[in-house]
């Protein structure tokens, strides 16, 4: 840890290898965008061209299948409408099969002899049933033992498959006997029809089931690796064969949406439809674009190394050619740390004429003025001592006399004059008020109690005939607010704008919040303002103050304004609706913040 520690101290001390570093991580960037970008645009050309390519295959595939089910449509026709085969299951129906056994027998024999050509022609039948009306088996023929006898629930399944038909063949994958699976079932393809003779009249039930050979042997050319998939639609959208477990087709097929196109990606794997119009089949193959993505992989990773080989080319470089360019920095360097211990009359030689030449001549005037300013700020600093004591002295006396007035308060109470006390104590709450740092935040409900006092102060002293009214919401008393924030602005109607008024004096101070803000109101209906003066008080604050009746600047006002600006910043301020003779309002807006006490400010109290 230590170890890093020095090399991270190490690398920032010096330009050169930021300079190295900074180099190789632009190169090493642009190598690897580069890398990405030719990564994405190879794959997106190896992904169309492949994706055409296997929806080519997946179409020709599709079309060698329609010629095999074309052949399994004609071996059930040759069955269906055979006459001599009509006519054997109609007699094997009607006849009671322990009255006649050998023309039960007969009647089978001549069945087989008609059906045996068409085994021997179709070796992936591997069973063949015929029913009569009735659901009885009239005919069966095995080419293979993996299939046995099918049970009656499997004739039920089949026959519900086609009642709905007109003597189309239904194709379906059902689980049928077998006496060489552990499960006692084998998944097979079966083919199943009415038999409809030339008059359109029913007269059974065709059931062929086929092995799997009948699929596979064409889709070898989707299958040529493990990852490839096939899957195989009957007209129902109902899956009939593939060379994956049931249940692992693309979920958006097992849906039965319709967000498969023809030619689809989905993650690493391309997937091909095709659809046979005539047969209603469709044909889903899926294969994995690894390979493809690997050699893309290979040529980003190619793209890489000749990036790191560039970072350690352009690295040798700048070692070998910027000593003499960095020479001026490392004098300028020394210079600093002599500056840095105290020695404020150092000079640097320029010898170039370039930007680090300007840097150089910089310095030089830098610090031949720190140096004077320095011999200034130390003759200015025995002064400003001597000021701060006298400050401290003047802070003493105001609170001495704020514990004056509180003992004067306790006296005159005590002794029952509280109406004299109560003055007394808006006094000393008054000058306790103001005995805090302005940069103390405070509360709306102690700014209002702070401004009742003083009201109490004018109202028993020096006005007379005066209404004031106080409003505020609830929800706005714990608001956060500048210390001092209203006493100018009530300070000035009674100063300015009551100056020459006896009678009717209304003061109205209202504070309400609306969401995140403040809204504060001080309304007088004293002399009011005319237009100029409250656009100077509204200008900007390097204009010069308005001056009162005693030839003294307005303060009051600006400064309220001024603090806001500090403190919070646009959109909020200080707004003043005002004209001669007709009242000011002055309305301020703030930011609701709750107060929080036991910070910095109230440490100072």
């Amino acid at each position: 840890m230590q170890y890093v520690a020095r090399l991270v101290l190490g690398i920032n001390r010096s330009f050169k290898i930021k300079l190295i570093l900074s180099l190789s991580v632009i190169i090493l960037l642009s190598s690897v965008v580069t890398g990405y970008l030719t990564h994405q645009s190879s794959m997106q050309l190896l992904r169309d061209e492949i994706g055409k390519q296997y929806l080519r295959t997946n179409e020709d595939v599709m079309a060698k299948f329609e010629l095999n089910v074309q052949e399994v449509y004609r071996i059930s026709q040759a069955i269906v409408f055979n006459p001599l085969i009509e006519n054997k299951i109609k007699n094997i129906e009607a006849r009671a099969p322990a009255s006649d056994p050998y023309g039960l027998y007969d009647d089978k024999k001549q069945i087989d002899e008609q059906i045996f050509q068409i085994k021997l022609d179709a070796p992936y039948i591997t069973g063949l049933y015929l029913y009569d009306m009735n659901g009885n088996p009239s005919y069966f023929s095995f080419n293979t033992t993996v299939i046995n006898t099918l049970d009656a629930g499997i004739y039920r399944t089949i026959r519900a498959k086609i009642d709905n038909t007109s003597g189309d063949l239904a194709w379906m994958s059902l689980p049928l006997p077998s006496s060489l699976e552990p499960g006692g079932y084998r998944q097979s393809i079966v083919v199943s029809r009415w038999m409809k003779n030339s008059l359109l009249q029913t007269y059974g039930m065709l059931v062929i089931t086929i092995d799997e050979s009948f699929f596979s042997g064409l889709f070898k050319g989707l299958m040529k690796e493990e990852a490839d998939e096939v899957f195989l639609y009957n007209s129902a959208r109902e899956l009939i064969y593939s060379n994956k477990p049931i249940g692992t087709e693309p979920q958006a097929y097992q849906e039965r949406s319709s967000g498969i196109g023809r030619l689809t990606f989905v993650n690493d794997r391309l997937y091909a439809q095709s659809f046979s119009a005539k047969y209603a089949f469709a044909l889903l193959s899926g294969t994995s674009l690894e390979e493809v993505r690997q050699k893309n992989r290979n040529i980003s990773e190619q793209i890489l190394y000749a990036g790191l080989l560039s970072m350690l080319v352009s690295s040798v470089l700048v070692v070998l050619f910027t000593g003499k360019l960095l020479r001026p920095l490392k004098r300028l360097v020394k210079g600093l740390h002599k500056v840095r211990n105290g020695a404020f009359d150092t000079r640097i030689e320029v010898r170039t004429k370039d930007e680090l030449a300007y840097i150089g001549e910089s310095f030089n005037a830098m610090t031949e003025q720190v140096e004077r300013l320095i011999k200034e700020v130390y003759m200015t600093q025995l002064s400003e001592r001597e000021a701060e004591l006298r400050a401290i002295q003047a802070q003493l006396n105001p609170h001495y006399l704020h514990n004056l007035f509180n003992e004067i308060y306790w006296k005159l109470f005590l002794q029952g004059q509280k109406e004299t006390s109560a003055l007394i104590k808006s006094v000393a709450e008054t000058m306790n008020y103001t005995l805090m740092p302005v940069r103390t935040l405070t509360t709306v409900r102690e700014e209002l109690e702070h401004i009742r006092h003083y009201l109490k102060l004018q109202a028993e002293l020096f006005e007379t005939d005066l209404e004031t009214r106080i409003e505020a919401d609830e929800d706005a008393l714990n608001g956060a607010i500048p210390r001092f924030l209203l006493q100018p602005l009530v300070e000035n109607v009674f100063m300015h704008a009551f100056r020459d008024m006896t009678s009717d004096k209304r003061l109205f101070i209202g504070v309400r919040r609306t969401g995140e803000e403040l809204a504060m109101e001080v309304a007088d209906n004293g002399a009011g303002m005319d237009r100029e003066l409250v656009s100077r008080l509204q200008g900007p604050i390097g204009n010069p103050y308005p001056l009162r009746a005693d030839n003294r600047e307005s303060l009051g006002i600006r400064s309220v304004r001024r603090r806001i600006e500090l403190v919070y910043g646009p959109p909020y301020g200080l707004y003043i609706d005002a004209a001669p003779g007709s009242g000011t309002v002055i309305r301020l807006r703030l930011p609701y913040g709750e107060h929080r006490s036991g910070g910095a400010g109230d440490a100072e109290r």
